[in-house]
């Protein structure tokens, strides 16, 4: 089987691709392209002094009321329990790690572009500029999605309004434990498996 004879087909969110290794359909690749770089960023973001402290500030309500929050996590999980069995997709320990993963994704993603990216912004420029640290900051969240989990431009434009809601709901309520549970449970609606390769298709 030639490389050149075949291509795969777009996925709801994965755009074509002409060569199979260049389409992202194992949960590794995942990790290593996208749960690597962003995981990264925020870690980088957090070596600076003013924002590890802002990161503690943000989560006083979770280190005060940790109950409720345990609590919220439970809804979540009960959301995606009844999904997948509505749905009738296995439950198993693939899906168990990808859950999981959907998780630690939220928490870095969350950390990274709305506290830590936009605050990086704003202490260079000063607060005037935070609307716009705001949208640079989803912006960027929105275009890494583009290469590393090689989404088409159009769920890349929902994953930047999201990001603006999320920033939104985090404004309002300085609470990114709260942000980061919302943001496990929307991720794993719009992606409740891990990806898999489509089936390949013969170029005529």
């Amino acid at each position: 089987m030639s490389e050149r004879e075949f291509t795969i087909p777009e996925g709801r969110l994965q755009r074509a691709s002409l060569k199979t290794d260049k389409y992202i359909s194992k949960f590794r690749q995942v990790l290593l392209r996208h749960g690597l770089t962003m995981t990264s960023i925020a870690i980088f973001c957090c070596s600076f002094t003013f924002i590890s402290s802002a990161l503690v500030a943000s989560l006083d309500s979770l280190f005060a009321y940790p109950s409720k929050y345990f609590f919220y996590s439970l809804i979540v999980i009960a959301m995606m329990v009844l999904f997948l069995k509505f749905t009738k997709r296995e439950f198993n320990y693939r899906q168990l790690a990808w859950i999981s993963y959907l998780l630690v994704i939220s928490i870095v993603e969350e950390i990274a572009f709305r506290l830590s990216v936009p605050l990086l912004i704003t202490n260079i420029f000063g607060m005037n500029y935070f609307l716009w640290a705001i949208c640079i900051s989803n912006a960027m969240f929105a275009t890494i999605h583009y290469f590393t989990l090689r989404w088409k431009l159009r769920a890349c434009i929902f994953a930047f309004l999201g990001g603006m809601g999320f920033s939104r709901l985090f404004s309002v309520t300085d609470d990114l434990a709260l942000v980061i549970v919302l943001h496990w449970a929307v991720t794993f609606l719009n992606t409740p498996s891990a990806p898999k390769v489509n089936q390949l298709i013969e170029k005529s």
